[in-house]
């Protein structure tokens, strides 16, 4: 029979070993350290950012005043190339501004190019321009905001509440809110449906 001496001596190295083990695995192991897997480090270690010049950034926001108006644009990414350093690749981008209507002009592309010196921006693929109940989507768009100015070209649709327009270009002015559509060649004319019956 075990006596009551041997069986606390049993308990207490049976608590000891457990202590030793819960430190090491639990108290020990960093829990602010991020493990990689062999392809994250291979990727994060290549030659993609840091020798080819090329750097990255999520989920960005650029913000320029002009003539006391506010452009504001964001970005699910960014792309700064070291020899083209005016030059800002975006991903994914949502810009917008208040007119002097107090209304708010969205403009939605899956990629644009930011020049930061003039602040001017290119939107392609799949451009989206939304204010008040107009919509027009676009192959391209070109915003110069210190001319107030949107150019708008390529396969253009502006639809609103009551008519549908077609056109080559469009000229949308962010201090007027006024929107003129117009095609390229002088013997074509702008395509306009209404959808009242």
């Amino acid at each position: 029979m075990i006596s009551i001496k041997k069986k606390s001596n049993i308990f207490l190295i049976f608590f000891i070993f457990l202590s030793i083990f819960f430190y090491g695995y639990f108290i020990n192991q960093n829990k602010g350290s991020i493990k990689l897997n062999n392809e994250e480090k291979n990727e994060d270690l290549s030659l993609s950012s840091i020798e080819s010049g090329i750097s990255k950034f999520k989920n960005v926001e650029y913000k320029a005043n002009i003539n006391g108006k506010d452009y504001i644009t964001k970005a699910i990414e960014a792309i700064i190339i070291k020899d083209k350093s005016d030059l800002i690749q975006l991903n994914k981008v949502h810009s917008f501004t208040k007119l002097k209507d107090y209304t708010l002009l969205n403009i939605y592309s899956d990629k644009a190019d930011y020049f930061e010196t003039d602040k001017n921006i290119r939107y392609f693929n799949n451009v989206t321009i939304i204010n008040k109940d107009k919509t027009i989507t676009a192959n391209m768009a070109s915003f110069f905001p210190k001319k107030n100015l949107i150019r708008i070209e390529g396969n253009i649709i502006m639809n609103d509440q009551q008519n549908t327009i077609n056109g080559d270009v469009a000229e949308l002015n962010t201090n007027t809110n006024n929107l003129k559509i117009f095609m390229l060649q002088e013997n074509s004319k702008v395509y306009g449906r209404s959808k009242k019956k």
